[in-house]
């Protein structure tokens, strides 16, 4: 099957699902056969464009099709966000810049969160469009500082919030702070803000972190262009490292307000759930920086004896 037959039929198929009554016309009277669903003469109208034109989509003869033509098409014959993917695929060849509903990418199917809180070994988590966070296991949680004695926490359900305005992020955990971490963050949230302009937790975000007086000039540089993370490796401090058996504990405290943690190298592996567009899966794959230790000198003697 070609592009034209696959969106011909995704086409009828769609019509057939619509019931005329509910868009007001009435039922259809006189000789002649009877098919179910919308007409492409009661689609054009929907569209106010001629039934030429929509026969001509229809039949895969529309050379170009606009983005706006084919979300307007998507929207009278009240396709799902995989559908209109689909739709625009067979039209175009590519799929939707963005997603047309603007709630799509705020929440995971709850079998998501599910299999992310049951992974084990493996620091894992996902976030919605504005980067909060929706499900995370427990090493995830472990991986962040925390003070002696206290038990394991996020430290911000908003992982741009924290990563770009909190001190703990900046001085202690985020190694490299601002070129390996602050720089292509701020450019994400950036692409962010612009790629979903109603939503009110970017809006809110863009707003508290042009004013910082640490992390709003950052923000404010548009030399750097930055999309998403996956594949990078940047160095940071793991707080719930454990070291392997028969392997020397190289861990330490960046400071007095905060347990032992491991400096290390964390890789990103970024997906995104097909059901959520905008939403982001992570695995993140750290690696220990290991430290050669001068070998132990035995007790009473000192290293020149």
């Amino acid at each position: 099957m070609n592009n034209k037959e696959a969106l011909q039929r995704l086409l009828r198929w769609k019509r057939a699902q619509i019931d005329p009554l509910e868009l007001g016309w009435p039922h259809r009277s006189g000789r002649g056969r009877r098919s179910t669903g919308l007409s492409q003469a009661q689609v054009a109208q929907v569209l106010y464009v001629s039934e030429r034109t929509y026969a001509d989509l229809e039949r895969g003869e529309m050379p170009s099709p606009t983005s706006e033509f084919l979300d307007n098409v998507a929207q009278a014959l009240r396709m799902e966000e995989r559908e209109r993917t689909a739709l625009y695929v067979y039209a175009l060849g590519y799929e939707p810049p963005f997603p047309l509903d603007p709630l799509a990418g705020s929440s995971v199917a709850p079998a998501w969160q599910k299999a992310i809180e049951r992974v084990s070994g493996q620091p894992c988590y996902a976030n919605d469009v504005a980067w909060n966070v929706l499900a995370a296991n427990d090493d995830f949680i472990r991986m962040f500082p925390q003070a002696p004695g206290r038990p394991a926490c996020l430290p911000e359900q908003n992982m741009i919030r924290w990563m770009l305005l909190r001190e703990d992020a900046r001085e202690h955990h985020l190694v490299h702070w601002e070129k390996r971490w602050a720089e292509p963050v701020a450019a994400q949230l950036r692409t962010a803000v612009a790629s979903h302009p109603d939503n009110k937790d970017l809006q809110q975000l863009d707003q508290e972190v042009n004013d910082d007086p640490v992390a709003g000039p950052i923000y404010r540089n548009h030399t750097i262009a930055y999309v998403h993370p996956d594949g990078d490796s940047r160095l940071m401090r793991h707080a719930g490292f454990a070291a392997a058996a028969g392997e020397e504990d190289q861990r330490n405290r960046c400071c007095e307000q905060h347990a032992l943690s491991q400096l290390g190298t964390v890789t990103m592996c970024a997906a995104q759930p097909f059901g959520s567009p905008g939403a982001r899966f992570l695995f993140l794959v750290f690696e220990p920086r290991r430290v050669t230790l001068p070998p132990k000198v035995p007790s009473g003697k000192n290293a020149s004896s």
